[in-house]
Protein backbone atom coordinates (compact mmCIF):
# COMPACT_ATOMS: atom_id res chain seq x y z
CA UNK A 1 0.00 0.00 0.00
CA UNK A 2 1.06 3.58 -0.61
CA UNK A 3 0.66 6.87 0.51
CA UNK A 4 0.14 9.62 -1.86
CA UNK A 5 1.02 12.84 -0.53
CA UNK A 6 -0.14 16.15 -2.73
CA UNK A 7 2.57 19.08 -2.41
CA UNK A 8 1.87 22.36 -2.48
CA UNK A 9 3.02 22.60 -5.96
CA UNK A 10 0.39 20.34 -7.38
CA UNK A 11 2.82 17.19 -7.54
CA UNK A 12 2.20 13.95 -6.37
CA UNK A 13 4.43 12.04 -3.78
CA UNK A 14 4.23 8.39 -2.82
CA UNK A 15 5.70 6.67 0.22
CA UNK A 16 5.08 3.27 1.75
CA UNK A 17 3.39 3.06 4.70
CA UNK A 18 6.56 1.91 6.13
CA UNK A 19 8.69 5.17 5.07
CA UNK A 20 5.53 7.30 5.71
CA UNK A 21 5.09 6.45 9.28
CA UNK A 22 8.86 6.13 10.14
CA UNK A 23 8.16 10.28 8.91
CA UNK A 24 5.39 10.75 10.98
CA UNK A 25 7.39 9.77 14.02
CA UNK A 26 10.01 11.97 13.70
CA UNK A 27 7.21 15.36 13.03
CA UNK A 28 5.73 14.13 16.15
CA UNK A 29 8.93 13.81 18.27
CA UNK A 30 9.74 17.21 16.87
CA UNK A 31 6.54 18.56 18.11
CA UNK A 32 6.70 16.95 21.58
CA UNK A 33 9.74 18.86 21.71
CA UNK A 34 8.35 22.40 20.55
CA UNK A 35 5.89 21.49 22.75
CA UNK A 36 8.53 20.69 25.87
CA UNK A 37 10.53 23.72 25.06
CA UNK A 38 7.56 26.52 25.23
CA UNK A 39 6.53 24.65 28.68
CA UNK A 40 9.93 25.35 30.05
CA UNK A 41 10.47 28.66 28.60
CA UNK A 42 13.79 27.73 26.65
CA UNK A 43 15.19 27.76 22.69
CA UNK A 44 13.99 24.44 21.42
CA UNK A 45 17.58 23.50 19.66
CA UNK A 46 18.87 23.19 23.67
CA UNK A 47 16.59 19.84 23.48
CA UNK A 48 17.06 18.40 20.23
CA UNK A 49 19.43 15.29 20.92
CA UNK A 50 19.53 13.23 17.55
CA UNK A 51 20.15 9.58 19.68
CA UNK A 52 16.59 10.45 21.75
CA UNK A 53 14.94 11.68 18.97
CA UNK A 54 16.26 7.85 17.24
CA UNK A 55 15.16 6.22 20.48
CA UNK A 56 11.90 7.81 20.14
CA UNK A 57 11.20 6.70 16.87
CA UNK A 58 12.37 2.83 16.94
CA UNK A 59 9.61 2.90 19.70
CA UNK A 60 6.74 4.97 18.20
CA UNK A 61 7.29 3.12 15.01
CA UNK A 62 5.36 -0.21 15.30
CA UNK A 63 2.21 1.82 16.51
CA UNK A 64 2.66 4.40 14.47
CA UNK A 65 2.41 1.88 11.67
CA UNK A 66 -0.95 0.78 12.69
CA UNK A 67 -2.16 4.27 12.93
CA UNK A 68 -1.33 5.06 10.19
CA UNK A 69 -2.69 1.78 8.14
CA UNK A 70 -6.12 2.71 9.85
CA UNK A 71 -6.22 6.31 8.90
CA UNK A 72 -5.38 5.06 5.56
CA UNK A 73 -8.17 2.48 5.00
CA UNK A 74 -10.40 5.70 6.89
CA UNK A 75 -9.93 7.52 3.92
CA UNK A 76 -8.25 10.18 6.56
CA UNK A 77 -4.69 10.02 4.63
Amino acid sequence: MQVEIEKKDGTVEYMSLSEFSRWMCLVEAFYILEEKAKDLKIDVTNLIKPLAIDDYIKERYPAMLHDVECELKLGNI
